[in-house]
């Protein structure tokens, strides 16, 4: 989901960061690189050059740096906190309300991803405890109703082409245009449904038209659902065009998966992009896969923990999205293909070892490491590997949990950047 955008801002950022003195120049050399990287992804020209002056204007003019801040943690905090506000803004308490019944109205042009996305819907209402039923109102596709029940077949759905009285997905019927037509079936439907959300979906490709679109309906709409964020350089457009147009993005999906579907919350998206993780975005994941892991598990980890993480990964989507999650991000396609067939080998490995051993890792000597490894068909050096490798783990999520930057960033203090009305990973603007 985050691409290029997100590496290139990591780059800004550790080149800023290694600098050995922060002068003016610095600073505006920073500014020019994120004005490229936003204007790349199809954020508007004009809101890239406010955010410029904004951040010129807190950096030089507004204020000293906090007692115990570096200039360079500061600027990077006045950054973060403009990357929100132009990614995000007014999306910060766009909650989905869960109480039932539950009705939620789909619109959007062909070709949007609309009915994937109702299936993926669903399914994250299904997680959060409500059954909605499918209704299929596109009359104009004749295989609009098949495309719908085949998509929500694994989640045991009920599909129909009425509406009923109950929690519903209702998925409208699309047009070539957004036209006045569109428009007018979407308030009647609106009408007899009297829907708690009335969200339009936008591929991501669209970048900032989707404001656009977004700006013509929003009389009759509550929020936007992104789609295919992992397919287009255009989604920073996307994502600013809504924001400006003042409609907020609820949902941003990628994949074709169902659980490929999240709640869009600006602080941690941009906390990701820029390699600092979401360990609250993962823990919400972990929770929604019902797997028995606390906060705690991630900093304390023994083999056992580990096993369950490995046993479990699978649930929380693919490893590239996980690991970006925990703040390992430019890993190349080769490395995240190794680390697959790593982790099928060390689940291996851990079946092998006593239930003492996987308590107690410390305890692994060289006679014990053979043994794990003939039980396992490894050699004794893949079994140290897994153990170096889950011991830098567990340093990891520990200074994670802590609040430290991940490498990239050494030499800055997250525990100060989060001091000031800071949620998540990182806080918002003051």
């Amino acid at each position: 989901m985050i691409g290029d955008i997100g590496k290139r801002l990591r780059d800004a950022f550790r080149s800023f960061v290694s600098k050995t003195a922060i002068s003016e120049k610095e600073i505006d050399l920073l500014i020019k690189e994120l004005q490229r990287v936003l204007i790349s992804s199809d954020v508007d020209v004009r809101t890239v050059a406010d955010m410029s002056r904004t951040i010129r204007n807190r950096v030089l003019h507004g204020g000293k740096p906090l007692p115990g801040m570096t200039l360079k943690e500061h600027v990077l905090r006045v950054v973060y906190d403009e990357l929100v506000e132009v990614l995000g803004k007014g999306t910060e308490a766009s909650n989905i309300s869960l109480e039932k019944p539950v009705k939620v109205v789909l619109a959007g042009v062909f070709g949007s991803g609309k009915t994937t996305t109702a299936a993926k819907l669903g399914n994250w209402f299904k997680r959060k405890g409500v059954a909605m039923d499918m209704v299929c109102l596109d009359r104009d596709r004749p295989a609009a109703f098949d495309q719908l029940k085949q998509a929500v077949a694994p989640l045991g759905l009920s599909v129909t082409r009425e509406l009923t009285e109950g929690s519903m997905i209702v998925d409208t019927a699309g047009r070539d245009v957004l036209d006045e037509t569109m428009m007018n079936t979407l308030r009647r439907v609106i009408e007899k449904v009297r829907p708690s959300e009335v969200l339009l979906v936008v591929p991501a490709e669209m970048g900032h038209v989707a404001g656009s679109q977004a700006e013509a309906m929003k009389e009759l709409l509550t929020g936007v659902i992104i789609t295919r964020m992992d397919g287009s350089a255009k989604g920073g457009g996307a994502l600013s065009a809504c924001a400006k147009a003042g409609v907020p993005v609820k949902f941003v999906g990628s994949g074709e998966r169902l659980q490929d579907l999240e709640v869009f919350e600006p602080k941690s998206f941009v906390s990701r992009l820029l390699g600092w993780g979401d360990l609250k975005g993962l823990m919400e994941q972990v929770q929604d896969a019902e797997l028995q892991l606390s906060m705690d598990d991630l900093s304390d980890l023994n083999m056992l923990t580990f096993y369950k993480q490995l046993e479990g990964l699978s649930k929380l989507g693919p490893v590239e999205k996980v690991l970006q999650m925990m703040g390992l991000t430019d890993l190349d396609p080769k490395t995240v293909g190794d680390l697959k067939t790593k982790l099928k080998k060390y689940k291996v490995i851990i079946d092998s070892m006593t239930a003492r051993e996987r308590q107690h890792p410390d305890i692994l000597s060289q006679s014990r490491i053979e043994r794990i490894a003939r039980g396992s068909g490894c050699e004794a050096r893949e079994v140290k590997a897994l153990i170096k490798e889950f011991m830098t783990m567990k340093q990891m999520m520990g200074k994670l949990k802590k609040g430290k930057l991940p490498k990239g960033m050494r030499g800055m203090d997250m525990k100060k950047l989060k001091a000031m009305n800071m949620s998540g990973m990182m806080g918002g603007r003051r």
